[in-house]
């Protein structure tokens, strides 16, 4: 089949480059995607040309202009030719499932030297409760999920278990101990907003400066990190009860190793407030329909199934006051060597 100026033939992806004819084996692929890119002319026209973007295995990359159907098309073939290649460009979009609003891919998001996390490898989620047979066929097929890294304590397991997908690996990770008061965790959410009545964002910032200062809380961190970085193939996917807190500080410290900006840190964590808007317009209802229409515990709900920039910046403030830089923090707290933290990005970045 040709496509522009490629073709792909007995599983080969055939072109032509400084008038030299190469022959790229189909399965080196790791991603694939679109891209466009657009020019305006004098008369204010808009031009867009598309292309095919190709990254392999040993870290090449190449650029293809062809129609947008054309690009389609191969994108199709390819995978076909290759099943286990990442696709598309997400840049930490939502993963689209029935039974999980808050789940997804970090893929593409920039890091380290201009390089991006590869796709369909690291996945940040809300609790994996009921998962749909269509969820389910989803993550293990569409995403290679090979592993699952459960960030709650052992009463929230037993209230809501994860769905068990046959291949899967499961861990138990706990980020906080049974005894210690968390947001979202230890009682159930209607106990904690109708019972709490001190400031609940005052109560977030003091919760996240926890989670970066209690041993144990950095400990578990440490493991999580340490997991990541011992990844075999397939995706992980890492998850608390909503995917909002205990996943929030854990992608962010994943993504600080990674090399990515504290802006896009911050974009990524702050789509949780995207992803939960039905969740939270769901709580609302809920509670007016128990005749609950108090105006603290209306805003108690609304804080707890948001983010906020301060509540991040909070822990971010507490690893500089405590330890001088995110990056004294990953080696002395959470034991992330010069050596692991380049091996990290050795597997996540291309």
């Amino acid at each position: 089949m040709k496509y522009g100026k490629i073709r792909i033939e007995d599983g080969y992806l055939i072109f032509t480059k400084h008038m030299m004819m190469n022959s790229l084996p189909c399965k080196d692929i790791l991603w694939a995607y679109m891209r466009r890119e657009g020019n305006e002319e004098e008369s204010g026209r808009q031009i867009i040309n598309n292309y095919l973007v190709i990254l392999t295995r040993r870290k090449k990359r190449y650029k293809f202009d062809m129609t947008e159907k054309e690009v389609q098309d191969c994108l199709v073939l390819l995978r076909a030719l290759n099943p286990g290649m990442a696709v598309g460009y997400p840049k930490g979009s939502r993963v689209p499932l029935q039974s999980s609003s808050n789940t997804r891919d970090l893929g593409a998001i920039v890091g380290k030297d201009g390089r991006h996390i590869l796709p369909r490898r690291l996945l940040r989620s809300g609790a994996l409760y009921h998962l749909s047979l269509a969820d389910q066929d989803v993550l293990r097929n569409e995403y290679n999920l090979s592993t699952v890294i459960d960030l709650r304590n052992a009463a929230e397991r037993t209230r809501k278990p994860d769905t068990k997908m046959e291949g899967v690996i499961y861990r138990e990770n706990p980020i906080v101990e049974e005894e210690t008061l968390a947001v979202t965790h230890g009682k159930s959410s209607d106990e904690l907003i109708l019972n709490l009545r001190e400031d609940p964002d005052e109560l977030m910032i003091r919760q996240y400066q926890l989670l970066i200062r209690d041993q144990f809380s950095v400990k578990q961190y440490a493991i999580f990190l340490d997991r990541l970085l011992h990844q075999g193939d397939g995706a992980v996917l890492w998850h608390c009860s909503m995917g909002k807190d205990r996943v929030g500080i854990g992608t962010a410290l994943l993504l600080s190793a990674l090399g990515v900006s504290r802006d896009d840190i911050m974009e990524d964590y702050l789509k949780s407030n995207i992803y939960l808007e039905d969740e939270l317009e769901y709580a609302i209802r809920y509670m007016e329909t128990r005749t609950i229409v108090d105006p603290h515990v209306m805003d108690c709900i609304r804080i707890f199934f948001r983010v906020k920039e301060e509540y991040l910046n909070a822990a971010f403030e507490a690893i500089e006051q405590d330890y001088g830089s995110m990056d004294r923090f990953l080696r002395r707290a959470l034991y992330l060597t010069p050596k692991a933290i380049e091996e990290l990005q050795r597997k996540y970045l291309i």
